[in-house]
């Protein structure tokens, strides 16, 4: 924990140092005796209080919760007799500003590419453009390089593009750095180059990808702040503009054109966000203005920032969202979503105005205000912990799941469509009533041709799909009524989107296609939670305040349901109940982790799956999606757990979610499932709601195909055909014509699964 904070303190500082300190030349400031603070805010009277107290404020955005501020002695002393909640992090800045002033200019020497693994490391400037000149030199064939333009100081802004498209075809742009100390986002967008780079003719994605679009890179748009922050204040934010009032730097993230000079950008030339006297009145920003200009197929564009794990669309001038809104929050939510089945990490969509804060003239607003190009904001790891000093060990994950958001965005923009599974791909349809595929699609550019939604399917590896056109209904949603299918057989799909700018595929990859088993369902347990069966409240550890799990028939707030799940009860299980009226957070859970176990499950059977229903809600409150809830299952009746999943979305609506038991246990007639909901740390606001809970059996039982009868058909059901190969009869001798052949084989391959 130590360590966290001390990294926290070099960020916080480095944010504080308006002055800077010179690497060689100067005396480096290194701000004894000041402390780094955590303040929860909780009113406009701790906002005056702070702003009187503090040194310097850290956070751009002061609101109600944690706000990170750097003290003086005498300043810290009176914040104490204030009454207001805080934290010391690091009492002495000092001795922490030595170490790593040191650090740093042990290793300022080292030029080149700096070894074999670029990402061993975060790379200065020379070292990032030698190895854009590596890239050229090793495929010429494949990547060229660019100059946008000239900084304050004399450096070229340089890129590289990444294409085997014909000439005229569309593009994506993925910048870094506008903002000079954030030196995960450069780190990113040189992984993606490196991995497109990389990933041609090998990577069937990747290589469609760089077939039909071109991909531009360009890792420093600040390179005289870039450099700075190597070389004399780690944290260096602006340009390096001398303001001629003392103070130095224009916020390029605040200088761009659109509503440029509005909220959340500073007049004052001293602040981190000063807009600069004009727009474009920087160097570095009007090269990037001239790019937008001239490349008249641009597509899509993601500014890579840092830090909060945000994937964040416009607009930032104004809370009110755009008119393709929906569309920004799906292609948002997609780019999330490949984060997380990355690493495992979350982030949070929204526009950037309502999500984070008010920021006018920047670039995203711009991309999309002044030229019509979809473009998101991606603020990289982490929540704080280490700010804007990132660890090396967080460099190659970090960059690993933000070039998954880049190949959705690139997809996406290209084709111009967005496809979305909200609830996933089924695993198993039911045979003789296997209802219905359900997509969100919408168009990110141009508009969806009328029809043009389409689900290809079929029901045998190899053969030919057959195309069905999905219903549209409420805007953004289609569904397919899917026939009766034959139990045992496997279906295998895929969607298509036809807009008036090109055809987006889901999945992603050419060729790949969702496997849904078709199967014969039935449920053993069933639990609509009107009688209580044996749940249990609370468990060793337990230590919420309020907000504990109690079964009723809900209260409906903003952050919990009014209704149960719409099964044939009324009842279900919440986390807490307020009056009729309440607030939002009336009831919610608040001081720690309140816990939920189910009586004992028969889930023996080999294909036993737990389903159940659930809410969740944690975007709101001093510190919004902070927490989460995971949910386990045991199969010793409640000894050892294993996760199923740890829910942090906050959907609004319940979410049904089904697990094949033995993906994560032995299946056994002794199994429990456990609901954990918790607000842990800052406090938050956390509502959570569980309802019919299944045990479910699928198979096909009786199937001719699953010739071993254990309701699954596969290789050891192939293994005994073949072993009966020519025989006369028996189990194997699946069309009943006397013997073991041909028409059998292909019996059970198209039941395969």
């Amino acid at each position: 924990m130590r360590s966290s904070l001390v990294r926290l303190a070099l960020a916080s500082l480095a944010l504080a140092a308006s002055a800077e300190f010179a690497f060689a030349q100067e005396k480096p400031e290194f701000h004894d005796g000041r402390a780094v603070v955590r303040v929860t805010v909780r009113n406009a009277r701790d906002v005056r209080t702070l702003l009187a107290l503090a040194k310097d404020v850290l956070n751009h955005r002061i609101d109600v919760g944690p706000v990170d501020a750097i003290f003086e002695k005498d300043a810290l002393a009176a914040l104490a007799k204030s009454g207001i909640a805080h934290e010391v992090v690091v009492p002495d800045l000092g001795p922490v500003l030595r170490a790593d002033f040191d650090a740093r200019a042990a290793g300022s020497g080292d030029g080149g590419v700096a070894g074999a693994d670029y990402f061993a490391d975060f790379r200065t400037l020379e070292q990032t453009y030698a190895k854009l000149d590596e890239w050229i030199a090793a495929r010429p064939d494949l990547v060229t390089a660019f100059v946008i333009g000239t900084s304050l100081e004399g450096r070229p802004i340089r890129g590289i593009r990444i294409t085997r498209a014909p000439a005229g075809s569309p593009g994506v742009l993925f910048n870094a750095t506008q903002h000079a100390r954030e030196w995960g986002a450069q780190t990113t967008s040189m992984y993606i180059a490196d991995r497109l780079i990389a990933g041609y003719g090998s990577d069937p994605r990747v290589t469609a990808l760089l077939d039909r679009a071109w991909v531009d890179i360009v890792p420093v748009c600040n390179p005289d702040g870039y450099v700075y922050s190597w070389t004399t204040n780690r944290l260096w934010r602006k340009n390096r503009r001398n303001n001629g009032d003392g103070s130095f730097g224009v916020d390029l993230n605040r200088n761009w054109a659109f509503q440029w000079g509005g909220g959340g950008a500073s007049t004052v030339p001293s602040d981190e966000t000063f807009r600069g006297p004009s727009a474009f009145s920087e160097p570095e920003s009007a090269a990037l203005r001239d790019y937008f200009i001239t490349r008249t197929t641009l597509a899509g564009h993601i500014d890579f920032h840092a830090y909060s794990q945000l994937v964040l669309s416009p607009w930032g001038y104004t809370t009110t969202p755009p008119a393709n809104n929906a569309a920004f929050l799906a292609l948002g939510n997609e780019m999330k979503d490949s984060i997380k089945r990355t690493t495992g990490f979350d982030y949070v969509t929204g526009p950037i105005a309502s999500t984070l804060y008010v920021a006018s003239g920047s670039s995203v607003d711009h991309a999309y205000g002044q030229h019509g190009v979809p473009s998101y904001t991606i603020e990289v790891r982490d929540k704080g912990t280490y700010g804007f000093v990132m660890p090396v060990s967080e460099i190659l994950p970090n960059a690993s799941e933000n070039y998954a958001a880049a190949l959705d965005l690139a997809d996406a923009t290209v084709d111009g469509a967005v496809i979305r599974l909200p609830s996933g791909a089924p695993t198993s349809v039911q045979f003789d009533a296997p209802g219905s595929l359900a997509a969100e699609v919408r168009a990110i550019r141009g508009s969806l041709v009328a029809g043009g939604v389409k689900v290809f399917a079929r029901t045998a590896a190899g053969g030919a799909f057959t195309q069905y056109a999905m219903t549209e209904g409420p805007t953004g949603t289609f569904t397919l009524a899917l026939p009766a299918l034959p139990c045992g057989a496997t279906l295998e799909w895929y969607l298509s989107a036809q807009s008036t700018v090109g055809t987006a595929r889901l999945p992603r990859t050419p060729g790949a296609v969702f496997s849904t088993a078709v199967v014969n369902t039935s449920a053993t347990f069933t639990d609509t939670f009107d009688t209580n069966l044996g749940w249990v409240v609370g468990a060793t550890g337990d230590n919420a305040s309020s907000g504990l799990w109690t079964r009723v028939d809900p209260v409906g707030t903003t952050a919990q349901p009014e209704n149960d799940s719409a099964d044939a009860g009324a009842l279900c299980f919440v986390t807490g109940q307020g009056a009729v009226g309440g607030a939002a957070g009336a009831a919610d859970v608040d001081g720690g982790t309140t816990t939920l176990v189910s009586p004992v499950l028969n889930a023996s059977d080999p294909n036993a799956f737990v389903s159940y229903r659930r809410w969740y809600s944690n975007n709101l409150g001093g510190a919004p999606n902070e927490d989460s809830m995971p949910v386990q299952i045991s199969g010793d009746g409640g000894t050892t757990w294993v996760t199923l999943e740890t829910v942090s979305e906050n959907a609004g609506a319940w979410v049904e979610k089904t697990f094949r038991v033995a993906d994560f246990i032995a299946p056994s007639a002794n199994v429990r499932l456990r609901f954990q909901a918790r607000d842990l740390g800052t406090g938050s606001l956390v509502e959570a709601g569980v309802d019919f809970v299944r045990v479910l059996t699928a198979g096909c039982p009786g199937n001719p195909s699953d010739i071993n009868g254990d309701g699954a058909i596969n290789g050891s059901d192939l293994a005994i055909l073949l072993g009966s190969w020519g025989a006369s009869g028996g189990p194997a001798d699946l069309n009943g014509d006397g013997i073991v052949s041909g028409p059998d084989l292909t019996l059970l391959l198209g039941a395969w699964g």
